[in-house]
This record gives structure tokens, sequence and C-alpha cells, in this order.
């Protein structure tokens, strides 16, 4: 990018333009017009490498990922970090916002090489150093999409039967669910805007995000070493992320909690939906 901006300005000085006769062609003419401006892009960058290979760097690009990006790695894969994005990727999406596509970049830029990091540390025969990752995040923490809204919809089916606008929702909503595709839920329930769903949509990652965190890190379950496609769904996306039945016992594990925070929002959604009904009728 830096590169091309300079060339471009440097093409549009006159001072640096070489002017041919009348009789060279226009295709001559353009290219040596262009040569001094391009020569001395070139040159700059030469010279710019030319000094960071004097002081042993040969790398730039490697050199500044050290720099920068292992930082923020480390920094990623803390416990605290963890539960911030547990928090606000389904915070944004409360608003309207869709927060996985938000967050998402981060994680690719920060948390996917960290798997890569896993795989070499466990093949020179060490353990994993990255707990979060992206794969931790969909095989344990966003069971059915973002707020584990799997467990919502399997919460609805054991205590939200008479609610009726919700068992629509969750007819429709159950197959998309089992493979991590949750905006019929977020929109048809709704969840975005809804009071009710606010406290269970927020507090079930981050309780899911601090069971996988310790399970992983007390050694109970292998870090993730694989990226399974986020669609996969939950409990297999456990096994295949950690190539370990622990992950899809971790993913059941946190599936169930799931159910259970939202039970209870699901049942005082239900008795206001029959009140509405009673004053209606």
């Amino acid at each position: 990018i830096i590169s091309t901006e300079i060339f471009v300005r440097l093409s549009g000085n006159e001072k640096l333009i070489i002017k041919m006769p009348d009789g060279v062609p226009p295709a001559v003419a353009k290219a040596f017009a262009s040569l001094l401006p391009a020569m001395i892009t070139i040159s700059a960058f030469a010279l710019v490498a030319a000094i960071f290979a004097a002081f042993g760097v040969d790398d730039i690009v490697g050199s500044f990922y050290t720099v920068v990006q292992e930082p923020f790695m480390g920094l990623a894969n803390s416990y605290p970090s963890a539960l911030l994005l547990a928090f606000i990727t389904p915070f944004l999406w409360f608003f309207g916002l869709h927060g996985a596509n938000m967050v998402d970049p981060l994680m690719q830029t920060i948390n996917a090489p960290a798997i890569e990091a896993n795989v070499n540390a466990i093949a020179a025969g060490h353990s994993a150093p990255f707990i979060v990752n992206k794969p931790f995040f969909d095989s344990f923490v966003n069971l059915g999409g973002t707020g584990a809204t799997l467990g919502l919809l399997l919460a609805i089916y054991l205590v939200g039967r008479k609610n009726k606008p919700y068992m629509v929702v969750t007819n429709l909503s159950i197959a998309p669910g089992v493979f991590n595709i949750n905006e019929p839920t977020m929109f048809g329930l709704p969840i975005v805007l809804n009071p009710i769903m606010f406290i269970p949509f927020i507090l079930t990652p981050m309780v899911l995000v601090s069971v996988a965190y310790f399970a992983t890190s007390t050694g109970l379950v292998p870090a993730a070493t694989v990226m399974p496609p986020w669609v996969t769904p939950p409990i297999i996306g456990g096994v295949l992320a950690t190539k370990s039945i622990a992950g899809g016992v971790l993913a059941a594990v946190n599936l169930v909690l799931s159910i259970l925070i939202y039970l209870p929002f699901v049942k005082v959604a239900t008795i206001q939906e029959r009140r509405k009904e009673a004053l209606d009728a």
C-alpha cells in the first residue's frame, strides 16, 4: 500500500517524467514516463531492506509479527480476555449488530495462529501453549451460535411448550441451530432487544468460557489444535477440535449448563405470554 501511494504521487510530479519526442509510440512514452518514479520507489524500499539487514533483521514481516502480534496473542490467550470476548459478542448481538462478524477478524488474526503454535508445540513434545483460540469458542462456547442458543431452544422444548410463539420459532430454528446458525432465533424469537433474554444471553457464554478454560488449563481436556468448520454440530466439534473424547464431554457439559441457565428465563417468558393471551381473550 505504501509503495503504491509513493509511486502514484511521484508519477504525478512532472519534474520526474521523462518526456519523449512526438514520434515515439504512446506505449513507449508511457513506459519511460513511469521509469524514474518506479526507480525511486524501488530504491527507497531496497534501502529500507538494506538498513534492516544491517541490523540483523532479514524478514521484516516476520519481525513485525514477533514484535507486535505475539504479545497480542499472549494477551488474547488470558482468561480475562476470553471473558471479554464472551461478553462483547452477545452484547453487540443484543442491539442488532452482528457481533460474530465484528469480532471474527480479531479472532482470525490473533487467535487462529495459536492453533499452529499448539500443533508445533505438541509435535515437539511440549504442552500446547494457547488455550484460547477460535475453535475453543466454536466448540465449547458458541453452542448453536452466539449466546449458546441451542441450549435456549432445548430449554423451550422442556418448559416453554405453552408459549406458542416461542414454539413456532423453535421448531423452525432447531435444525439450523444444530449447525450453529442462530439468526432465525435472534430475530424470530426474538433475542434482539428482548429484556427477558438479555441476562442469560450475556451470562451463558461467560459461564461456558469459564468452565472450558478451567477444564483446559487443568489438563482435563486437551487444548484445541484443529479448526473444524464453524457449522460442525456441538459435541462433534469438541471431539474434532481437541482430537479427544474429553472435548466432546466438555461440550456436552456446557450444553447442559446452557440449558439450565436459560430454563428460568424461558419460564418467565412463558408466564408473560400466557398473561398476554389471557388479556387478549
